[in-house]
């Protein structure tokens, strides 16, 4: 079987090729190739066969030192209880924010139902979101449990007042109404 040859072209890994292709790629003696009979990719003049192809007269020089692979990116550690997100020590975390679940509960209870739920429902994200170490989730599940709380008491606050002048009126209206 015959040899296949790999070159390097920029970033890009180009082959297989024959001896005989290689001679008409853009090959340099400083072009990192590579075969499967090496373990790693060297410079083209430190193949014997390869070098032969820039030596006219035939004596090859003495083989390059192996040049070392491309750097590998690191893989990231797994999580764990101690190991949440970017912050491997748990005393660099950042506090977990307000969940506003009495908030919630009480604008649910006294007032809004529909929007205490969905307040509810973010005040109980924060701390799950928290504990897997997604910060910026927590937060904003935080802003939006406060956000929904605060409608919901507003809301209330508006049907309690028309509630008031709706009685004040009535009630103006029926002393007017015995004059």
């Amino acid at each position: 079987m015959e040899k296949e040859y790999f070159y390097l072209n920029g970033e890009t890994k180009v082959g297989p090729l024959s001896l005989e292709a290689l001679k008409f790629a853009p090959v340099t003696p400083k072009t990192l190739v590579w075969t499967n009979t090496i373990p790693d990719w060297v410079e083209a003049r430190a193949l014997p066969e390869v070098a032969s192809l820039f030596n006219s007269s035939g004596d090859t020089p003495p083989p390059a030192a192996p040049v070392p692979p491309p750097p590998v990116a690191s893989v990231p550690p797994p999580q764990t209880p101690y190991n949440m997100g970017n912050y491997a020590n748990p005393d660099m975390r950042p506090p977990m924010p307000e969940n506003y679940l009495v908030w919630a509960i009480l604008t649910t209870i006294l007032c809004c139902l529909p929007l205490g739920i969905v307040s509810i429902i973010s005040a109980t994200k924060v701390s799950t979101l928290y504990a897997q170490g997604d910060y910026d989730g927590a937060n904003k599940a935080s802003a939006d449990a406060k956000k929904w709380a605060m409608w919901s008491a507003i809301v209330a606050g508006i049907f309690i007042f028309l509630y008031i002048i709706f009685f004040v009126v009535l009630g103006v209206a029926g002393g007017l109404a015995n004059l």
